[in-house]
Formats: structure tokens, sequence, C-alpha cells
């Protein structure tokens, strides 16, 4: 036992002296992070002084007591001593020795709190001092004053209470800085308190608002600030459009100036001018001036548009007997018919091929047309809406009335019906239109499309239409006929009539039973119409051909062929003999119609340079779910970038459409644009300035709606935003030039683009498309 004393006293002294060292170290490195260039000028006095005390204080040394005897759990506690003496039984750092008892050595410190030493400034008075100066005089001032520092002590200044480092590792004998800590606040925490008090209580015996509270003038500033910001941000983006607008108008009149000006100059001046003025920049493009015949044109087609609002809305069916009752908006028509001189027996002596439904009417319409016109049937058609001008709506042999042809008709059965009363409507006029054009033409067939309004739309005139046709049905935003798909297919049920072959290629059982039951009513049959499969499987001849046609042929393109069937065996049967009704055989003439079909803004394709371009005017549920197949199918097998260019007149389903683009598709980039102000083929211009500016802000605002909804599918499922926002269709191509266009080795990125959303906005991006082409031929 007594053997193994002396190495376990080694063992503790071993472990002592570590500990003691690192306590010394992280000492004299707190000391040393904090000192004060001032206190390297008065160390040597410093030092000299406390040596000095220290030796009076203490003239002998005390021998130090064997570690084992000294318990270092609980050592005892010395009395408080004076701060310039160094107190009993105390062990300084670095001055134990385990062997042998030695006298303790007084070390050299620095001491902040002895009087002699100068007050060491602390961190914050520097960085003030760098950062704020004027801070630093405020705090210069309140210490000459005798005022504590607003923000607490001098970190840097070891008071009493904070200084325990000394003591780590020693229990809680006395430091050699002074007495133990002391248990108070210090006298600038007090004073501050008070302070603090006396402030709270000024405060809440005067105006009863606390200390630093607003008042109430400050607080109506900030709310009238913070909801008066989006107005100010509308006002500058609508002051800029103003002078946006100005300037152009500035520069276009400088320029027709400078044209009408004559140039007359010196030689001399001549010679001088290229060297006092620079270069003018290069003249733009001038719009070409209209002829008096479009000018005309455009008065007429400004005319007929304010008939618009004379229309009548398309209400809800509810009457389902078979009596016939008259039609108000049917009775005015042909009083008005009868009116401009076209009689009933020459209406009826013009055979009628009608087609109703909710999509693709137009499209069936332009299916008939070319299969008759390739059977050598002069043909008239009647459809709306129009893609570039008013008089696309009425086409005889094909082609869409002439601007001369167009104005004269309507200036002559307006002037004839200025009496009439009530004042008819937009959709009576062109009805009355078209038929005299087709009795003026001599057509043999006139191919109406009937609108929203069903039974009750202007076109139903034509009671002896012997061959109808309904399409697709669903929800249409432009009318209220029900509210449920039954009522819808009721109303559309109502144009049949005794005597007439009906077909439909509609899917929906309930509408299905109800056009039945319409059928069975009258007294009529119902052919369903085969599919576009059954072309192709009947025949493998006709798929090449069925594939290669526009993808509209896939939808419509069946009722088409069986509505041209039926009035070939009715008026030519030499063309389709030993066809019955619903046969997937293809005559010649019908094979070629197929395969001229085109009809622009539909499931169109237009490749210009870099860009693919894909356009449908796809506005429904119906007709966006095509849009989005027919389009992956087209590029599934392509590589490169796919982006899309979105645009809605209105908000109406705009988020659905949205939903159904994005479910198959995958899209780099998702553009929006305002939607153009688009006229008769061309950007409408306006004379008021401010008018046409509200007309972009609120356009502008509908695109950026649009662009949110984009977001916020795209942080529903977890994508990226890759929303985009265009001022124009030209920026639009600009941006995609800029970031797609410059590839290495002059080469160039193909990009698919898909523009839908509204018919505008497809008749905008041909016209853009059609000038950039007309810039650059070879391209």
């Amino acid at each position: 036992m007594h053997s193994l004393m002396p190495l376990m006293y080694r063992r503790q002294s071993s472990r002592l002296r570590a500990l003691q060292w690192s306590a010394h170290s992280s000492q004299s490195f707190f000391k040393m992070s904090f000192k004060a260039p001032s206190m390297k000028a008065c160390k040597a006095s410093t030092i000299k002084e406390l040596t000095k005390k220290q030796s009076q204080s203490q003239p002998q040394s005390q021998p130090l007591q064997p570690q084992s005897q000294v318990p270092l759990t609980a050592p005892q506690q010395s009395p408080p001593a004076q701060p310039a003496e160094i107190p009993k039984n105390s062990l300084p750092l670095g001055t134990i020795n385990p062997g042998q008892p030695t006298a303790i050595s007084p070390k050299p410190s620095v001491q902040p709190n002895i009087p002699n030493i100068p007050k060491i400034p602390d961190q914050r008075a520097k960085w003030l001092a760098k950062v704020s100066p004027e801070m630093h005089k405020k705090a210069k001032l309140a210490a000459e004053k005798g005022a504590p520092p607003p923000s607490g002590p001098p970190k840097n200044q070891f008071n009493q209470g904070h200084n325990n480092i000394s003591n780590f590792g020693m229990g809680n004998q006395t430091s050699a800085f002074g007495a133990p800590p002391a248990r108070n606040q210090n006298p600038w925490q007090q004073k501050v308190e008070k302070q603090k008090d006396e402030d709270e209580s000024d405060s809440g015996s005067g105006s009863g608002a606390f200390k630093g509270a607003s008042s109430e003038s400050q607080r109506k500033n900030w709310m009238n600030r913070m909801q008066g910001s989006q107005q100010k941000k509308q006002n500058q983006w609508l002051k800029e459009m103003q002078a946006k607008m100005q300037a152009g108008k500035d520069l276009q009149a400088q320029k027709m100036q400078k044209l009408g000006s004559p140039k007359v100059a010196s030689p001399s001046a001549a010679g001088a001018a290229p060297q006092a003025q620079p270069a003018p920049p290069p003249p733009s493009e001038e719009p070409e001036e209209k002829s008096p015949e479009r000018l005309a044109y455009l008065d007429a087609v400004k005319q007929l548009n304010s008939y618009q609002v004379l229309e009548p809305t398309s209400g809800r069916a509810t009457t389902k007997s078979s009596r016939k009752e008259a039609d108000p908006v049917i009775e005015q028509t042909m009083e008005c018919l009868e009116k401009t001189g076209l009689t009933k027996k020459q209406l009826k002596s013009i055979p009628v091929i009608q087609v109703a439904g909710s999509k693709g009417r137009g499209s069936t319409c332009g299916i008939v047309e070319s299969i008759l016109r390739c059977h050598g049937v002069k043909t008239g058609v009647l459809c709306s809406p129009h893609l570039f001008l008013t008089s696309e709506r009425i086409r005889i042999d094909g082609e869409p009335l002439s601007d001369v042809k167009f104005t004269e008709l309507f200036w002559k059965i307006n002037t004839e019906l200025t009496n009439t009363k009530p004042t008819p409507s937009y959709n009576k006029l062109m009805t009355v239109m078209a038929f005299h054009a087709f009795h003026e033409s001599g057509v043999e067939v006139a191919i109406l499309e009937v609108g929203n309004g069903g039974a009750s739309d202007a076109t139903n005139i034509a009671s002896h239409a012997q061959t109808i046709g309904i399409t697709t049905l669903g929800w249409e935003q432009s009318s209220n006929l029900g509210n449920s798909l039954r009522d819808i297919a009721w109303a559309k049920a109502a144009i049949m009539k005794p005597e007439a072959n009906i077909y439909t290629n509609v899917s929906q059982t309930e509408c299905c039973e109800v056009l039945a039951q319409k059928a069975k009513q009258i007294g009529v049959q119902l052919h369903r119409v085969p599919t576009f499969n059954d072309y192709v499987e009947g025949n493998m001849n006709n798929k090449l051909l069925m594939n290669k046609a526009n993808y509209t042929m896939r939808l419509n393109g069946s009722l088409g062929i069986q509505l041209a069937y039926d009035f070939l065996r009715r008026h030519k049967p030499e063309y389709v003999v030993g066809l019955d009704h619903n046969s997937t055989l293809l005559t010649p003439g019908a094979s070629r119609g197929i395969e001229i079909f085109e009809q622009p803004g539909q499931f169109d394709f237009i490749r210009h340079d870099m860009f693919n371009v894909y356009l449908d005017s796809a506005d429904t549920f119906e007709s966006m779910m095509a849009c989005r197949d027919w389009f992956y199918a087209r590029t599934r097998s392509n590589r490169q970038p796919k982006i899309l260019l979105f645009n809605k007149v209105n908000e109406f389903n705009a988020k659905d459409l949205l939903t159904i683009i994005r479910s198959n598709l995958r899209f780099e980039e998702a553009c929006f644009v305002p939607n153009p102000n688009f006229f008769e083929g061309e950007i409408l211009t306006e004379d008021d300035g401010k008018a046409m500016v509200w007309h972009g802000m609120e356009e502008l605002q509908r695109a950026k709606r649009n662009a949110g909804n984009w977001r916020a599918l795209c942080e529903e499922n977890g994508k990226r935003d890759n929303s985009q926002l265009s001022i124009s269709i030209s920026s639009f191509f600009e941006y995609l030039v800029n970031k797609y266009g410059k590839q290495k080795y002059g080469m160039k990125n193909e990009l698919d683009v898909l523009v839908t959303g509204s018919r505008q906005l497809v008749a905008a991006t041909i016209s853009c498309l059609r000038k950039m082409k007309s810039s650059n031929p070879w391209q």
C-alpha cells in the first residue's frame, strides 16, 4: 500500500498540472483578445507597482501543503482580501511543484480594476467610431456627463461579477484579481433601470401611450403608403405607356413631315451635313395606304358589328312538345328576307344541308364543301366565326366574298331594312346576306352552320332542309341552353325536320337517347355514322390517305362524308352508285376532297426558320383535349424543346384548359401574351391613346392571371415554375431567337411551339409568321 502512494500522487499531480496549464492558457488568451493598444505603453509601470504592493503585503512565502492533504472537491474558502493583496493559501498558476513545497512567487498580471490603469475602450466603441461617428460622439458626451453607456458595461473590462476563469478547477477560492463576485447588481445597471422606470412613469402620467409608440398621423401615413403603393405602380405604368405612345406618334409625325417637305440644299451644305449631323436611322416600314374599296369595306364591317348588341341570348328549351310553334326569330328573319326581295319560293329552290352541335360544326361544313366541290357541285357556305375577315363567313364555291361584293350587298340590305322594327340583329343580317349571295351566284347547295341557339337560330328559316347533321355535344360558354347535357341535346335536336335524314357522331349515352327520342317523335330515322377506324380497317388503301389528312378528319370526317353522300344520293346519284347509308367506301371525289381539305387555324402547322409552329383555336374542354392529343402525336418522337404560347379572351375555364394541356405534355417554357387587338387581318389603331392604353392594361392583367394559374399548377405538381410573360407575339419570337437561336458552330436548335387558347391569338400569330417569312424569304 505504501508503495502505491507515490504512483497515485504522481498521477494526480500530473493531472493537476495539465488542468492548471489549460486554465492559464485560456485566461491569457482571453485577456490578450480584449487588450487595447493603450495598455502597451503603461504595461511596465503597472507591473512594477503591482510587484511592490505584493512584496509589502506578503514578505514571506508560505510553504505549499502536499496535494494529498488538500481536498479538491470541497476546498476551504479564504476570507475576502484587499484588491492589492494576494490571499493566503492561494495557488498561483504555474508555480506548483509536486515533489517539493516551493514558495509562491508573485506573477505579474494586468488588473483592469486598479485605478492607476487607464480604462480600456470596449469593442462597441471601436465599432461605433468606424461605422457611426454620430453615435460615437453621443457616447462620449454621455461618458463626460457621468451617465452610463447605453448598451451596458464594456465587454473587455473584467469586473468581479464575470471573472470566474481564474477559479477554473480550483473550487471557490478567491482569485488574484480581488474579492469574490458580488451578487448585487452593478451601479450602472441600477442607474439604467431607474432611468427606465422614470421614463415609463412620465409617459404613463402624460399622454397615456407607451414610450416609442407612433402617433396617429404616422400610423395613417403608413396605411396610406401601403394601400397606395399598387395604385402608384399602375399610375406609373400608365404614364410610361402614354409617354411611349406619344413618342411613337411624334416620331411618325416627324417622318411624315420629312417625306412631305422638299429637299433643297446647296452642294456645300450637302457636303457639310454629314459632318455636322450623324447619319439618320433607316426608315421603318410604313403602313400601306388603303384603297377606297378597302375603306368602304371596313366601314361596312363596323356598321355590321354595331348590331351585335341586339343579338338575343340563347335560352333553355323548356317545351318538348311536337306542336309547331312560331318562333319570333324565324318570323322576323323571313320578314327581312321578303322585304329585301327574296321570296319563299326562291328560298326553297336552294337545297340546304344543316349542321348543328357544340363543337366541330365549322370543320364539318368545310369537309362537306370540299367533297362536293370535287364532285363538281357549286357550293355556298355560311359559317361562323371567321379567322381573319368577316367576309370569310360567306363563301361561294370555296372562295369568300370579295370586299366590293360584301360592301355592296351589305349597304343594299341595310338600306332596305332601315325602317324595320325591331332592328335586325347581327346573325339575321348575315343570314339574309348569305341567301341573297347564294341566289345571285346560282349555287347548287347551301351548307349552313346552325348557331348556338339551335332551332331558334336565324339559319333555321330553311325549313326544307333534307340533310341534317349533329356534331359532338358539350358545354358551351356563350349560351345557356340548359343545366345538363340532356337539355343541350334536346335544344340541338329541335332542328330535326320531317322527310330529312339525320346523321350524328354523338358519343354520350344520354345525348343519344334524347336524339333518338326526338327522331322517333318526328317520325324520322337517326343514323349513327361509322368511326374513323372503320374507314381504315374496311379498306387498307384508305389508311395512308386518312393518316396524312388533317387531324379534323379523325373527329368529324366520317360525319362530313355521310352528309355529302346523302346529298349526292338525292341530287347526283351517278356518283354514289351502290353506296348505302353509312358506307365506308370512298369515291374518287371523296378521296380527293379529303386530301385537299385545309382549315387555317385548326390543327394547322407552319414551319419557319427554327420554329415548328402548331396552331389550334381550342377554347373548350373537348377541343383542348383533341388539341393535346394532336400535338402529342405529332411531337412525341421529337427531341427539341416544346414551348407553349397561350391566351384566353375571357377567364372562363382558363385554369381547367391549362390543366388539360399539362396532363400529358411537358413544356420547357409556357409564355402568356395579352390578347391582340386584331381586326380584319390587321392590328387595330385607335386615335384615342388613353383607351388603347387601358385596353392593353386590361389584357396584360389577364395574361398575368393566366401565368399565375400556370404557376399554381406547377406548385401543385411539385414542378419548377417555367411561366413567362411577353408583351406581344413578336417579342415572344424574338425572345426565343435570342435564347435558343444562338448555338455553337452556326447551328440552330429547332423548337416545337404550340399556340392555342383563342382564335384571335391564332390569327395574330399567323399574321406575324407571314411577316417574318416575307422579311426573310430564304429561311
